[in-house]
């Protein structure tokens, strides 16, 4: 919540989307924060969860919404009817102000995180913010792992796209930082900052994984 209000710039007026928002645990915070203005949605694979928040969150505000996107994951939804690298979110074009990805790239293969970047780049309203956590490869996260100094270790997948476990590339996923910023590029978004986390041995990590501020190009 302090991330969203001192880099996303979030106000209790706006519209907010939470893109894996689990069991709503900032929908919680976010309840007490958004006035009558103000509208959250917050979408996950998980259905339990979703089911959950609109039995106990959504019941009680009426510009609460959650959805259940039936995306197929082999870790976290084997069962999905859609395919993450083409679906559209049920929402219309330039919704949102402020859009929010909290441990979802970190979960994801490449052809998937080019599509939700597409999404949020659609979803954006103008002058819109996206924060968004990453695992990010780079020359000073390669120092430190060889310095033993980094909680994960991504040591298996392709240059561009690495994770962790060798038979569930989706448990933990990360990538290089230059392929993250072409992408943003394509999508014709703009990095407004990029806030390094902890997980790669930094000692001055702001959280734990890597946190990006992102803005539709105007």
């Amino acid at each position: 919540m302090n991330y969203l209000q001192l880099l996303g710039k979030v106000k209790p007026c706006e519209h907010v989307l939470d893109i894996g928002c689990g069991c709503g645990l900032m929908a919680i915070y976010l309840k007490e924060y958004l006035d009558s203005d103000g509208h959250y949605a917050g979408v996950d694979i998980h259905q339990p969860s979703i089911k959950w928040c609109q039995r106990n969150i959504a019941s009680e505000r009426d510009n609460f919404q959650f959805v259940h996107t039936d995306i197929f994951s082999a870790a976290y939804n084997p069962n999905g009817k859609h395919r993450g690298e083409t679906y559209q979110l049920p929402f219309e074009a330039q919704s949102f102000d402020v859009i929010l990805l909290k441990s979802v790239f970190t979960h994801l293969p490449p052809t998937e995180v080019d599509n939700y970047l597409g999404e949020i780049a659609r979803l954006l309203k103008n002058e819109g913010r996206c924060l968004a956590t990453f695992f990010l490869l780079n020359e000073k996260q390669e120092e430190l792992d060889e310095e033993g100094k980094a909680a994960l270790r991504f040591c298996y997948g392709e240059d561009h796209w690495r994770y962790v476990y060798e038979h569930s590339p989706e448990s933990a996923a990360a990538y290089r930082e230059g392929f993250v910023m072409d992408l943003m590029l394509k999508h014709q978004l703009v990095v407004r900052g990029i806030h390094y986390g902890r997980w790669a041995g930094r000692s001055d990590g702001l959280s734990f994984q890597d946190l990006i501020v992102i803005e539709k190009v105007q």
